[in-house]
């Protein structure tokens, strides 16, 4: 049964991504305004620059990442769990283009790495960005309405979101094979 959320939303499937999936990637960047991806990506000046960080970010190596295409299957967000070795704590990374933000995109991506996250035994979440701007303001009311309690811990030129998992229920997984009509 699909999520009912998701019919109010753009968004018809949140599937796994990989490698395979650059071309879209690249063509999501490009939907995207230079501040969007300066506060995905701490710093980069354009798509270009963010470009070059796509082949690690869909490397299963490093992390786990989904997307979030919408009725037509066009990439409306990227979603990525990223590890960086040993530990009960996972990072989170969200990119919505700049046309596809507030309409639910954000929304699916977080349900479906909150449980895959909670799956693979992780107890904390945390996300980070730029101090101040959108992607905080929005990152932070996202974590929230879903139910996490939300730290916030500035770091030099940066601000680190951290939420325990354990302190909400979880989400029931999306069915990969449910479309919205």
């Amino acid at each position: 049964m699909a999520d009912s959320s998701l019919h109010r939303t753009i968004v018809r499937s949140v599937d796994p991504v990989g490698p395979g999936d650059l071309a879209a990637a690249r063509e999501l960047h490009a939907r995207c305004s230079p501040q969007t991806l300066r506060e995905r990506y701490h710093g980069v000046r354009d798509a270009e620059e963010a470009d070059r960080l796509l082949p690690h970010l869909l490397s299963p190596r490093f992390g786990h990442g989904v997307a979030a295409r919408d009725r037509d299957g066009t990439l409306a967000g990227l979603g990525h769990l990223l590890w960086e070795g040993e530990g009960d704590e996972v990072e989170l990374a969200l990119l919505v283009p700049d046309g596809r933000q507030r309409r639910g995109v954000g929304t699916a991506l977080l349900r479906r790495l909150l449980t895959l996250a909670a799956g693979a035994g992780y107890t904390e979440i945390y996300a980070v960005t730029r101090p101040g701007g959108s992607g905080e303001h929005g990152l932070s009311a996202l974590l929230r309405a879903s139910g996490l309690t939300v730290g916030r811990y500035p770091d030099g030129e940066t601000v680190v979101l951290c939420a325990p998992l354990a302190a909400r229920p979880l989400p029931a997984p999306l069915d990969p094979a449910a479309r919205v009509p």
